[in-house]
């Protein structure tokens, strides 16, 4: 009896390391063949890793190889041994890849193959730790059935595979796990180093400029914010595009507002909505269409229809629209004017973004207006320029955030099958975010600077200031993450500075000199200005 239940134990135990062998030769063979059928694009999201970036040329071949290498061992039984330790040894690396990922970075690309593209991370995550189970499972009983005296002609099978390993396969598995682990994260720590690392500029953190002085749960943490004026916030929401709230500055009295925007038949795609009152914009440049409607009603009309496609809009004034457009003639990014009623209504500035790379990555950069200086502002991504010029694009000066920056560190790859290019590694930010106010310019830095407390950088945004009269930096202050979530959005208006968290709508007063003056005019130059 007992030795038909040994038989009975023996028989399903192998069945079952043999369906554990096949699914991991099914998926390492697949997974492996999928990145080497579509190895440029593969390689490229391997570059745009925060771990991998600086080694993505080889890790590109090593990976599929490795994996259609341990389908082999799998596929021989006396290499089996060998063959289920080193894909235990891959799943953890994999997803202690997919942990740090998710936690611990900016940038979350995919490298995986086939129909593993379309899980999601949780999904995927999921999906690996089942396959490190497996593993598990497959190690254990693969020694099980080497040290069972009543199996000579298994042992047989296993000619090559070492006893004394045979013996202990949770010290195996252990070290097996931490150096994979450790692996992965000294890859990810070394990348880091060499991303983010120090700069030779100092930053000027005045005692209290800024003051928390209100905080609003949004309820969803797809808003943005449209604009600010005469008391009030207004926030926009991609998912509900036709849906504008309104808070005013103390965030207890708030608003549901419907905007009425004829929009049969357009085809909206990425749809943009601005507050400037007593005026509201909402425009596509993927149509291209921009309508104008005033605050009070909160019905629009359009008021730009097919003149030039864009990717960035700011308005200057009721009629004029500051544009980045993209060049038919070179592809590379332009700024320029569009104007409402004039019989040539575009205007293009060739001249203002200079390519240093491509003319497109190594150009995007946030597009501002400051009514109240009358100033362009642009600011770039990846590099330290500051553009500055009057409404008409003419009179041009150019200045620096206090970072040391100038040339872009990006990489460029151009997809030959979709003829469409990508950032080929991780860019490195240096500035993240932009806004302007009365003449003051506020930047969201991305670089550790000299003698800057890695805590405080983990746990608060940095945003510095630079006066738009002489492009000098005057200073920087701390916002502080809420509840463990970083600033998404801001802006400034009326002497405050508005910011949203995730889902949460937070302001700030701005105290001290050189803000002691917005308050003071900022509205009322503002309504004179853009008025026509």
């Amino acid at each position: 009896m007992v030795t038909n239940k040994m038989k009975w134990s023996a028989k399903h135990s192998r069945i079952i390391l043999e369906i554990i062998c096949l699914l991991y030769i099914l998926l390492f063979a697949y997974a492996a063949v999928s990145k080497l059928l579509d190895f440029e694009s593969f390689r490229i999201q391997l570059a745009q890793s925060p771990l991998l970036t600086a080694h993505a040329d080889w890790v590109a071949w090593t990976v599929p190889l490795s994996e259609l290498i341990v389908a082999g061992m799998l596929f021989v039984p006396r290499l089996r041994f060998w063959g289920l330790n080193a894909a235990f040894f891959l799943m953890v690396m994999f997803t202690t890849y997919i942990v740090i990922i998710l936690n611990f970075t900016d940038f979350i690309p995919c490298s995986c193959g086939g129909v593993l593209e379309d899980l999601g991370w949780t999904e995927h995550l999921v999906f690996n730790l089942l396959y490190v189970l497996l593993a598990l499972i497959g190690i254990l009983l693969l020694n099980i059935q080497v040290k069972d005296k009543g199996t000579q002609n298994q042992q047989r099978n296993h000619p090559s595979e070492p006893k004394k390993l045979m013996g202990k396969p949770l010290v195996i598995i252990g070290a097996l796990a931490l150096g994979s682990m450790a692996l992965v994260t000294g890859l990810f720590l070394w990348s880091e180093n060499m991303v983010h690392h120090r700069n030779n500029f100092t930053r000027r953190y005045p005692h209290h400029p800024i003051k928390r002085t209100h905080e609003l749960d949004l309820g969803f943490n797809s808003y943005y914010l449209a604009g600010a004026g005469q008391g009030r916030i207004f926030l926009a929401n991609p998912t509900s595009p036709l849906h504008m709230v309104a808070s005013d500055t103390t965030l207890r009295d708030t608003l549901h507002i419907q905007m009425n925007i004829p929009h049969e038949n357009i085809g909206f795609r990425s749809i943009k909505t601005i507050v400037h009152p007593p005026y509201f914009y909402f425009m596509d440049g993927t149509v291209p269409i921009i309508f104008r409607g005033r605050t009070d009603t909160w019905a629009a009309n359009p008021k730009l229809r097919g003149k030039a496609y864009f990717s960035l809009a700011v308005p200057l004034s009721p009629n004029t629209f500051a544009i980045r457009v993209r060049s038919t003639q070179n592809n590379e990014n332009e700024l320029g004017l569009v104007r409402l009623g004039d019989s040539i209504p575009l205007s293009l500035k060739p001249d203002l973004l200079q390519k240093q790379v491509d003319g497109v990555f190594d150009t995007d950069g946030v597009l501002l207006h400051d009514p109240v200086s009358n100033q362009v502002v642009y600011v770039h991504y990846y590099h330290n320029k500051i553009i500055l010029a009057d409404t008409l694009l003419q009179r041009t000066r150019y200045g620096r955030t206090i970072d040391t920056i100038s040339f872009p560190q990006i990489k460029v790859a151009a997809l030959q099958k979709s003829n469409e290019r990508k950032m080929a590694a991780p860019p490195l930010i240096v500035n993240k975010r932009a806004a302007v106010n009365n003449g003051l310019l506020f930047v969201q830095g991305n670089l550790l600077g000299r003698n800057e407390s890695k805590y405080m950088w983990k746990r608060a945004s940095v945003i510095d200031v630079y006066d738009l009269m002489d492009s000098s930096y005057v200073l920087s202050f701390y916002v502080h993450h809420i509840r463990g979530e970083p600033l998404k959005d801001f802006l400034v208006s009326e002497g405050n500075f508005i910011g949203i968290f995730d889902q949460t709508l937070v302001t700030y007063k701005l105290e001290g000199p050189p803000f002691d003056n917005i308050r003071a005019n900022a509205q009322n130059d503002t309504l004179a200005i853009m008025q026509d």
